[in-house]
C-alpha cells in the first residue's frame, strides 16, 4: 500500500494505491473539516467494527514530523467521538482507478 497525502486550501488530499496480486487500485479523497466520510478498508482486524460507519471530521492529527496522519471524527450514528488513519477515510466524490 503506498499512501501520498497532499496539502490543499481547505484541508488534504489522500491518495492511497493497493497492490492486489498483479492488479492495482488507487482511491484518491479529498478530505475538509466538517464534511462527512464512510470509514472504509483496509482497517486492523480489531476496527473492523467500524467498516462503513459515517462519521465528520473535526480535526486533523500531526505526527511527530508535522504531517497529519489522523483525523479526529464524530460517528454520526452515536456522536462519539474517535480517531482514524486518513487512508481509512472515503466519501462519495472519491475517485476510484483500476489499472
Amino acid at each position: 500500500m503506498h499512501i501520498h497525502i497532499e496539502d490543499i486550501t481547505s484541508g488534504y488530499r489522500v491518495s492511497v494505491t493497493h497492490n492486489i496480486s498483479k492488479h492495482s487500485a488507487k482511491r484518491i479523497t479529498e478530505i475538509n473539516l466538517g464534511n462527512k466520510y464512510s470509514i472504509v478498508g483496509p482497517l486492523h482486524s480489531k476496527q473492523q467494527k467500524m467498516l462503513n460507519k459515517v462519521c465528520t471530521v473535526i480535526e486533523f492529527i500531526e505526527d511527530r514530523s508535522g504531517l497529519p496522519s489522523k483525523a479526529k471524527v464524530r460517528y454520526v450514528d452515536n456522536n462519539r467521538v474517535g480517531k482514524v488513519s486518513l487512508y481509512n477515510l472515503a466519501s462519495v466524490s472519491s475517485v476510484d482507478e483500476n489499472f
